[in-house]
């Protein structure tokens, strides 16, 4: 078999084969029993406290109740995937969506509008946020909750799986005194633990760090945080200008959604403002093309961004039930592939079978599931002359990845294949995640 562009991509992914196992546990049965016997004692309360303890336990992220016509599914969403825990009857779910309603101060006689709101529930030491937002759908109103665990604690740069090279420009970049650093990718891809990350390495007593988040998620020291409300008009726009006149050193804001933040985060960071923000884009180069078509001429993004950082956040192999296996030759020639503009000449020298991954064995450890927790997956594109000569001129994303590969620039699929030949995931959670 023999690949040589980016147009066989799709065959690389028919390559690989795997079944996609649902996550199932035993303590969903158990889960099951104990919520269904609180509701049958009309105990809501308790009900959904359990419930939020459960899904924290199994380390979910939301909580889902999504409507069907005669029942509700309950879902947590496991290391970015849903999982079906149990269904609830519509007189069950009754109960259990009127006490998230008082709870979370929205309106009990209110079900053709969609509404948001938060509550909080102790667990332990711990303070748990769950926001919770409800949809009118054709059977009812669907609900889903997002766990926000602020006593979390927030990991180091290190801890984050950038390789030597990108560590190297990250650090680089959060030395400097302004300029602008973006975190790409979709929702749900960890942008925000990145961000903290470098706000802990940035954070001492002679800067003086702003937020402005939505929601706050951690709880740092020394830092002042401010939370986006649109319902009282506190919108980035507004308080994002507000903010610029606390004399802040460096800014941080949860996201750029438009032009009023887009530009008023670059010129923030050309008058001297270290300014640290995300983005949904597919790819670290496409996010300057994003930002063109917000109306942010390109002579700004050249002299106001110095480093973006695309990434995916992926389920990593369950460490207790690992097991090294050699490549199969289809495997070897995915790997020599995606690795070709990187590492030539190990790719040249290697034999058939001469690659090592990893595989599962199913342990109670991970549920049964494979995979337990998850790890990063990175590129970044540091900003150099060239680049920035390159914006100015209106060049492709693609004419600026190529520039941008002669910087020691990684792909995120080079990442994903060098993080999988460590143990750390797999290929077929490449081609899961990857389009």
């Amino acid at each position: 078999m023999q690949i040589s562009s980016e147009e066989h991509f799709d065959k690389l992914k028919s390559i690989i084969s795997w079944e996609s196992v649902a996550f199932k546990s035993e303590k969903f049965d158990e889960l099951a029993k104990i919520i269904l016997d609180a509701l049958d004692k009309q105990d809501s309360e308790k009900a959904l406290i359990l419930i939020t303890k459960w899904a924290l336990s199994f380390n979910s992220s939301d909580i889902h109740f999504d409507i069907q016509e005669s029942i509700i599914k309950l879902r947590f969403r496991i290391d970015g995937n849903l999982s079906d825990i149990f269904t609830l009857t519509k007189q069950q779910y009754k109960l259990i969506l009127e006490r998230l309603k008082y709870k979370s101060d929205l309106k009990l006689n209110i079900t053709n509008i969609p509404q948001d709101g938060k509550y909080r529930i102790d667990d332990k030491e711990r303070k748990i946020d769950v926001r919770v937002s409800t949809l009118p759908v054709k059977w009812w109103e669907n609900v889903v909750c997002r766990i926000l665990d602020s006593t979390n604690s927030i990991p180091n740069i290190d801890e984050l799986g950038f390789m030597w090279a990108s560590k190297r420009q990250i650090e680089r970049s959060l030395k400097k005194k302004n300029w602008m650093i973006l975190v790409t990718w979709p929702t749900w891809s960890g942008k925000t633990t990145t961000l903290y990350s470098m706000l802990n390495i940035l954070n001492n007593s002679d800067k003086k760090i702003i937020t402005l988040e939505d929601p706050i998620e951690y709880e740092l020291p020394w830092i002042v945080q401010s939370e986006v409300n649109e319902k009282n008009w506190y919108t980035y726009e507004t308080w994002l200008k507000a903010l610029l006149r606390q004399d802040p050193d460096i800014i941080m804001i949860w996201e750029i959604r438009d032009f009023d933040t887009a530009q008023t985060a670059a010129q923030a960071s050309m008058t001297w403002h270290l300014v640290l923000s995300t983005l949904h884009t597919k790819s670290a180069s496409e996010t300057l093309e994003r930002l063109i078509n917000m109306w942010i001429p390109p002579y700004i993004l050249s002299s106001s961004i110095d480093i973006i950082i695309a990434q995916r956040l992926v389920r990593k192999i369950c460490t207790n039930c690992i097991e090294t296996i050699e490549a199969t030759p289809e495997q070897n020639e995915i790997i020599k592939w995606m690795m070709k503009d990187i590492w030539i000449e190990a790719v040249s020298k290697a034999k058939k079978n001469w690659f090592k991954l990893y595989k599962w064995a199913w342990c109670s450890e991970c549920w049964h599931s494979w995979y337990k927790w998850r790890v990063w997956i990175y590129e970044v594109l540091s900003f150099n002359d060239k680049i920035r000569a390159l914006i100015r001129d209106w060049v492709s994303p693609t004419e600026i990845l190529t520039e941008a590969r002669t910087q020691d620039m990684m792909i995120m699929r080079e990442d994903w294949v060098l993080k999988a030949m460590r143990g750390k995931t797999t290929l077929e959670e490449l081609f899961r995640v990857i389009e």
